[in-house]
């Protein structure tokens, strides 16, 4: 019988155990999507980082699944949402760098305390401000300094805050989980964390953050988030391809006999490079050879149609510490004085190494008979000094297939002349415009004022085909004045530019409609019988001379005339147009 309490109470001791080391909980309990798959495994140490082994105290720090009814009532007004970011990829070695940024809910807001308030100036009908503040924190850290504190300044793991100028207005708390490990901060609305590379296994990672707000004696969650982001080893970059009058760079259609420019960006937001020996190696697919520069823009021509296949590779020679030089033992040898040595080594990271001279220390082993026999000794190298001059060597690649196509390689205008009042009603010139590459199928005229800035009229027409490029385009103008004309030509692949400046005056192109000339001849008629008339009256009453009457009348009608005479006949080749010249602004 005591034989079996004892075994029965053994077993209950057994199951409170289990249970109570069920019931403590560690960071790698909590990460809001669980294990990752690509988590097996052992993951070498972030520095400054812990292991999510470490127990996690969940009565200072809830921790609540996705879906738990809870995450509704954890902030008032409605819900947190946190925006988490990185400037990924990252090269090995580079830092990486997290962002996180607390969005709240309609018409909340951080003040400068770090207090959550209600935006007075944001209309929400549906809720009326009792209250000015949504959580006041600086009010707990003023009981706090009259001894009424019930802060509980520690982390999940039991580590205090870390002690800030600003620690008043950090009443956030950001828990931050990658690759079993996890680093914890304090904060505001946002917070930025940069972690280095060198220990992260290249590939696609995810990262997880856990957001949770100040209380008294414990802290609440209020949002989480999570990330992919990518560790490479191989240089990230990108090229801009582009060329002049390319009418559309993402379709990988060129022109040929037009200089083709290689923009390369490399990506490397924390300057990882900066220091690195960085060289292009381009090969353009068309014979011409291989192109090194350490220029990353370069340019290049194609004088042949037809399909390429472009390749670069990027190589950055970075400045790293050396590997130690193994030991390595030589075969007994006489030796009668210290000398140096300059070793060059090389170690099973791929890394170029150049060590500099350095000095060597030697261990020596006297033989059994020394009055007799040499001495001998066994000579180990050892490298005492840090030596300078290693290099860690990491590539990057880039290939592009393109299409080289015959186009509008360059357009001029080459004569303006202005349209003759009987041809057009309004001021119009007809502009001679010529081009060289393919025949064009569009030309477009944009007429802007004379700072070439505000456009006034825009005007396109399909293109006549021709043997010969050469397009002459008439365009009108609304009224007197200078005006800057760009006119585009333009096929499949290519769109080439020129412009001018012209100026219209108050004359060109304003022709006297005929039905105006006679009501004006008709109304001098008029007049000049009225004028006779009175004469006439006059005359008889004071007896005047009829010749008099006869040359008055004359030189009336001549005057007239000559006036009619000048404003049909007004000769257009004085006109300041004739004399402008095309130009190219």
């Amino acid at each position: 019988m005591k034989k079996d309490l004892v075994l029965g109470g053994l077993v209950l001791l057994s199951l409170w155990l289990i249970s109570g080391i069920q019931a403590v909980k560690r960071f790698q309990d909590v990460r809001f999507h669980g294990k990752q798959s690509n988590d097996q495994g052992h993951h070498s140490q972030i520095r400054g980082w812990s292991p999510d082994r470490n127990t996690w105290d969940e009565q200072l720090y809830p921790a609540w699944k996705a879906g738990d009814a809870r995450w509704e009532n954890c902030w008032r007004g409605g819900k947190v949402e946190a925006l988490l970011t990185s400037d990924s990829p990252a090269l090995i070695g580079s830092n990486i760098t997290f962002a996180v940024t607390l969005r709240f809910p309609r018409c909340q807001k951080e003040n400068d305390d770090g207090d959550i308030i209600y935006d007075r100036k944001c209309r929400n009908d549906s809720f009326s401000y009792q209250d000015q503040y949504v959580y006041n924190w600086t009010k707990w850290v003023d009981d706090c300094n009259e001894g009424n504190c019930t802060f509980l300044n520690k982390f999940p793991d039991g580590r205090p805050f870390p002690h800030h100028p600003d620690w008043r207005r950090r009443n956030f708390v950001y828990i931050f989980q990658t690759l079993d490990q996890f680093y914890s901060l304090t904060g505001r609305s946002s917070a930025v964390l940069s972690i280095n590379t060198t220990n992260i296994t290249a590939g696609t990672q995810m990262m997880e953050v856990s957001v949770y707000r100040r209380d008294h004696r414990r802290h609440y969650p209020v949002a989480k988030a999570s990330a992919m982001y990518i560790v490479t080893e191989q240089i990230p970059l990108y090229v801009n391809i582009s060329q002049k009058n390319d009418r559309n760079s993402s379709d990988k259609i060129f022109i040929k006999d037009s200089p083709i420019t290689f923009d390369v960006k490399l990506h490397d937001p924390s300057h990882y490079l900066a220091k690195a020996a960085v060289s292009f190696n381009w090969t353009f697919g068309d014979g011409s050879g291989s192109f090194v520069s350490n220029n990353p823009l370069s340019s290049h021509t194609y004088t042949l149609l037809g399909n390429f296949s472009l390749n670069l590779t990027v190589k950055a020679a970075i400045p790293g510490p050396c590997k130690p030089v193994t030991p390595t033992t030589f075969i007994p040898t006489t030796y009668t004085s210290s000398t140096t040595t300059a070793p060059v080594t090389s170690n099973s990271t791929g890394n170029s190494t150049d060590l500099p001279f350095t000095e060597t220390a030697f261990v020596t082993t006297e033989g059994s008979n020394v009055t007799t026999a040499p001495t001998t000794e066994t000579t180990t190298h050892i490298q005492t000094t840090p030596a300078a001059g290693c290099f860690i060597d990491r590539y990057g690649y880039y290939k592009a297939n393109i299409r080289i196509v015959d186009g509008i390689v360059e357009v001029n205008i080459v004569e303006m002349t202005n349209v003759s009042p009987s041809e057009a009603q309004k001021s119009s010139i007809d502009f001679v415009v010529a081009c060289q590459g393919s025949i064009p199928t569009d030309a477009c005229t944009i007429i802007s004022d004379s700072t070439c800035t505000i456009p006034q009229n825009e005007v396109c027409d399909e293109v006549v085909t021709t043997d010969e490029c050469l397009v002459t385009l008439r365009r009108a103008f609304t009224g007197p004045g200078t005006y800057c004309v760009n006119i585009t030509l333009g096929d499949d692949a290519s769109l080439a530019l020129a412009s001018t400046l012209v100026s219209v005056s108050e004359a060109v192109g304003t022709p006297v409609p005929v039905k105006e000339i006679l009501i004006y001849l008709g109304l001098v008629a008029v007049i000049i019988v009225a004028v006779g008339v009175l004469l006439s009256k006059k005359c008889k009453g004071y007896n005047c001379n009829g010749k008099l009457y006869q040359d008055i009348t004359n030189e009336g009608l001549n005057v007239t005339y000559n006036q009619i005479k000048l404003s049909l006949l007004k000769n257009d080749e004085h006109h300041p147009l004739l004399k402008n010249k095309a130009g190219v602004i």
